[in-house]
C-alpha cells in the first residue's frame, strides 16, 4: 500500500511565514486603495457643493450666505433669530430638494430648530445623514449634533475669508467677540453674504469657497477633541442678528455664526497647535468661527474654489498663500499650491 507524505512542521511554519508576508505586502496596498477611493467620493461632494452653489448664483444672481439669520436666503424681515447656512441653501440644488421642503426651509422667519429637525427626521427627532455633508475619511464618531433635536454634523465648512494679520492679510472688515473668536468678510461665504463672481476680484479660479473639518484638534499633546463648527447645533444652523440685509453682524447678545470658518491658523495643526476648552480662540464646539482647515486625508485637505474646481491644499502651505487663497478681493498674486 503506498503512504502519503504530509507536511512536516517546519514546511507548515514556512507556508503560514510566506502567507503573514504577502498579507503585509497587500495589506497597505489595499488600505491605500481603499483611502484613494474614499478621498475620489470626498472630491465628489465637494464639487456637489460646487454645483450646488454655481446653480443657486444662476437663480438668485449671487451665492447663499455663509450663514445668515433668517429662513430667506436674503430676507429683509430683521427677525433676530437664528437663521440658515449655507449647507440648507443649496439643499434644492444639490437632490436634497424632498429634505429641504420637509423642513420648511423656504418659508417663515428664524430657526426653529425642534420643527425643522422633526420635519426633515420624519418625527424621529433627528435628521438623516446625508452622505454628500461627510467625508467618507473621517473617523470623527460623533454625526448628529450634541444638543437636541439631533442634526447632522457637516465635515465640511464654507470659507469666510481670512483674519487681518494672517499672512500679511489686511483691511478685512471683521466681527470680533472676544468670547468667541474673529470672524471677517473678505472671502465668498460669510455671515449675511450676498457675494457674486463679479466681487470676486482676485479670480474663481484662485479663491477658495469650501473646504474642510473632518479631522480632531488637540487641546494639550495626548487629548484630541472633535471641534467642528456646526458640532453643537448640526449643519443647519447660521447666525443670528436683528437684519439680514446687512454685510456686517448686527450687535447681538449672541455673536456665534456657525458652518463657516475666518482662516486664522495653518492647515492640519495636529499636534504642533493646541486649543484650549474656551472659545475665546474662535476653536470650539459650540461654533468654531476660526476653527482650522484639516482633514484625515495624508498631508493635507480638500478645497472647493470658487470655479467649482476641487483642489488639495497641502499642510505645508505658507500663511501667506493660504490667507490669499481665502480672500477673494486682496490683489496679491497667489503663489502655486
Amino acid at each position: 500500500m503506498r503512504t502519503y507524505r504530509g507536511f512536516t512542521l517546519v514546511e507548515l511554519l514556512v507556508v503560514i511565514a510566506i502567507i503573514g508576508v504577502l498579507i503585509a505586502l497587500l495589506l497597505p496596498a489595499v488600505q491605500q486603495a481603499r483611502e484613494a477611493a474614499r478621498r475620489m467620493q470626498c472630491t465628489n461632494n465637494l464639487k456637489q457643493h460646487g454645483l450646488g452653489l454655481h446653480n443657486f448664483h444662476d437663480t438668485y444672481g449671487r451665492f447663499p450666505p455663509g450663514a445668515s439669520n433668517d429662513r430667506q436666503p436674503f430676507g429683509t424681515g430683521g427677525t433676530n433669530n437664528w437663521g440658515m447656512s449655507w449647507l440648507v441653501y443649496i439643499m434644492p440644488q444639490i437632490e436634497l430638494g424632498n429634505a429641504y421642503e420637509a423642513g420648511n426651509f423656504g418659508s417663515g422667519a428664524g430657526y426653529n430648530t425642534t420643527a425643522i429637525t422633526n420635519a426633515v427626521g420624519n418625527g424621529t427627532g433627528k435628521t438623516p445623514i446625508f452622505d454628500v455633508y461627510v467625508c467618507p475619511s473621517s473617523a470623527l464618531p460623533d454625526k448628529t449634533s450634541l444638543s437636541a433635536p439631533y442634526s447632522m454634523i457637516p465635515d465640511y465648512v464654507g470659507i469666510a475669508g481670512a483674519v487681518n494679520g494672517f499672512g500679511g492679510i489686511s483691511g478685512a472688515t471683521e466681527y470680533t467677540n472676544t468670547a468667541y473668536g474673529t470672524a471677517a468678510t473678505n472671502g465668498i461665504l460669510y455671515y449675511n453674504s450676498q457675494s457674486k463672481f463679479g466681487s470676486i476680484t482676485d479670480g474663481s479660479s484662485n479663491t477658495l469657497m469650501v473646504s474642510e473639518v473632518g479631522d480632531y484638534v488637540y487641546n494639550d499633546a495626548t487629548t484630541r477633541i472633535d471641534y467642528r463648527p456646526g458640532r453643537q447645533h448640526g449643519f443647519a444652523m447660521g447666525c443670528k442678528g436683528s437684519n439680514n440685509n446687512t454685510t456686517v453682524l448686527p450687535t447681538s447678545a449672541d455673536g456665534r455664526v456657525f458652518n463657516t470658518v475666518t482662516v486664522r491658523y495653518k492647515v492640519n495643526p495636529g499636534k504642533n497647535q493646541f486649543f484650549t476648552t474656551a472659545c475665546d480662540d474662535g476653536v470650539c464646539q459650540n461654533m468654531g468661527v476660526n476653527s482650522p482647515l484639516r482633514s484625515p486625508h495624508a498631508g493635507g485637505v480638500l478645497g472647493l474654489l470658487g470655479d467649482g474646481s476641487v483642489r488639495f491644499i497641502a499642510e505645508t502651505i505658507n500663511n501667506t498663500t493660504l490667507g490669499n487663497l481665502a480672500v477673494r478681493n486682496d490683489g496679491n498674486v497667489l503663489d502655486p499650491f
